[in-house]
């Protein structure tokens, strides 16, 4: 009984131990390089009193939570009937991947216009979390074994019964684990609507501390937002552990468990017409969207100066009365986003995929691991920018560095999660034939982790891209990033606009290179089985 005990304490005694750890290096180090210490930070919130933190934080969760909440719901209600109906699974992803790959900088201050009160908040702090819960209630929706639903459609069951009865529950592992992944991105949405505009919040609280230059006031900041989303994230997995103990009892199936399988892309016999069809779904996804895009912008009543059509953004790109077509600046912008994008994603994979299987060999390393890494990524990039520009500078280590700040978080978690959800027999048969940790992370859990690395690599894509906008607006003063703020500041809508449909549309194409590449590794693995 009381080696149980201390047992069930390790969890938070490795916690404890590693924000121990973290803080007393961080102490060390501000004797080192000019930052306030933990000491010194609590000092300026005991200073400026709690209640100035404790009202900041609350006001920002006012626009957080219902954006967060907003994004769960809207998530369901696409998700559930692609499940139903999964000629609907394409067109709705698409349209999830648009939303996501919208950058936050360039689109708020649209959002300011269109909007009144909290409502860009709360609608920044939505689309930071839909996409993240698309990709995971889809992929739940459709992990349960195929043999599952059939044995519901034989008993006289409907494809409603069976997903009310069967895919729900299996659903609750990806829900839970996109989650908890939103949860400090609704947060941080909310701080890039505080940053743009508002009366009240943290994202306003930081800038004031930013423009005074009191550096420590901005860490005082960064840390209670770290706080505030750490408390959502926390309260997820406490649930989400409780309602999925049972998950690893669920059988393998890694074609069943891959994405890109179930919607659709196969390699048969006939291939040109596979290729025709996914240039249809394509086709029509454009049109949809383009004709929401026009039909938003009658339905907000948003002036012609502030809001451009499809048709606008068009003559803007191609327009070479004054010399070359706009599009040609435009994409020599875009090659320097590209490039930064490539090394934070790089970057953010190769890390998350290391200190995962890592952990996974030695299991008190994740313990030890997870306080910090959430902490870093709880931490609003906007507010560590700054900061890591002191530590790095201007050049091209502050672009990888955020680039993989931002990635790595749910490469970490998921591939993480995945490893966790191993069936215990398929451990049970590698320890049974003389295996250790090593053969059975090479032979089963990674294999059994391509799918999750994949979803990964699709939420991680457009946050990398993200990741190189901030640097650039912020630090590095080129690329995309930069020219969309300047864009913003002098009022060059059809400018704005323009780079806003290019960053969109690169994200999506790159989505869609993810998909492809995780189609050809999944065949590879399954055999050619698509299901």
């Amino acid at each position: 009984m009381t080696m149980r005990r201390y047992s069930n304490l390790r969890p938070a005694l490795a916690w404890g131990g590693s924000f121990g750890a973290v803080v007393l290096l961080w102490q060390c180090a501000a004797l080192v390089v000019a930052l306030p210490g933990p000491l010194a930070i609590m000092r300026r919130i005991g200073t400026d009193g709690p209640a100035l933190y404790w009202n900041a934080g609350l006001a920002t969760l006012r626009c957080a939570l219902p954006g967060w909440a907003g994004a769960t719901v809207a998530a369901a209600l696409c998700a559930l009937p692609a499940t139903m109906w999964p000629v609907l699974a394409p067109g709705l992803f698409q349209l999830g991947v648009m939303s996501y790959c919208l950058p936050s900088l360039a689109i708020g201050p649209v959002l300011m216009i269109v909007l009144d009160g909290d409502g860009p908040r709360i609608m920044l702090a939505a689309l930071a979390s839909f996409f993240t819960m698309l990709v995971g209630t889809m992929t739940g929706l459709r992990a349960c074994s195929p043999s599952q639903t059939l044995l519901v459609t034989a008993f006289g069951g409907t494809a409603l019964q069976a997903l009310l009865r069967v895919r729900l529950r299996a659903a609750l592992p990806a829900w839970f684990a996109a989650l908890r992944i939103s949860a400090p991105a609704s947060v941080l949405g909310a701080m890039v609507g505080e940053f743009l505009g508002a009366e009240h919040g943290l994202g306003v609280l930081l800038i004031n501390a930013q423009q005074s230059l009191d550096l420590s006031r901005t860490c005082a900041v960064t840390l209670v937002s770290a706080a505030f989303a750490g408390g959502l994230y926390a309260g997820v997995g406490i649930v989400g552990h409780a309602c999925t103990h049972w998950a690893r009892d669920m059988p393998l199936d890694l074609a069943r468990d891959s994405e890109a399988l179930r919607a659709g892309w196969t390699a048969g016999p006939n291939r040109m017409r596979v290729l025709l069809h996914g240039a249809g779904r394509l086709a029509g996804t454009t049109v949809l969207a383009l004709g929401a895009w026009w039909l938003v912008l009658r339905m907000s009543g948003v002036t012609p100066y502030v809001g451009r059509s499809p048709y606008d953004v068009l003559l803007h790109l191609t327009d070479g009365a004054e010399g070359p077509p706009r599009i040609s600046a435009i994409a020599g912008e875009l090659g320097i986003t590209l490039q930064d994008m490539a090394a934070g994603l790089v970057g953010g994979i190769m890390a998350g995929l290391v200190l995962a299987m890592c952990s996974q060999l030695w299991p008190p390393l994740h313990r030890l691991l997870a306080g910090p890494v959430f902490v870093m990524q709880a931490i609003p990039l906007i507010a560590t920018t700054p900061l890591l520009i002191l530590l790095f500078g201007r050049g091209e280590a502050i672009v990888v560095t955020v680039g993989t700040i931002v990635t790595f978080f749910p490469v970490f978690v998921t591939v993480s999660q995945s490893f966790a959800q191993t069936p215990r027999t398929a451990l049970a048969l590698i320890a049974a034939n003389g295996g250790g940790r090593v053969d059975a992370l090479r032979r089963v859990q990674l294999p059994a982790a391509l799918p999750s690395i994949f979803a990964a690599l699709r939420i991680a894509a457009p946050l990398a891209m993200t990741g190189a906008l901030i640097a650039e607006w912020l630090a590095t003063g080129r690329g995309m990033g930069y020219m969309l703020l300047n864009a913003v500041s002098m009022s060059d809508y059809d400018g704005l606009w323009a780079r806003v449909t290019v960053t969109t549309t690169v994200s999506m194409i790159l989505y869609g290179l993810v998909g492809l590449g995780e189609v050809v590794a999944m065949r590879a693995l399954t055999g050619g089985r698509d299901r």
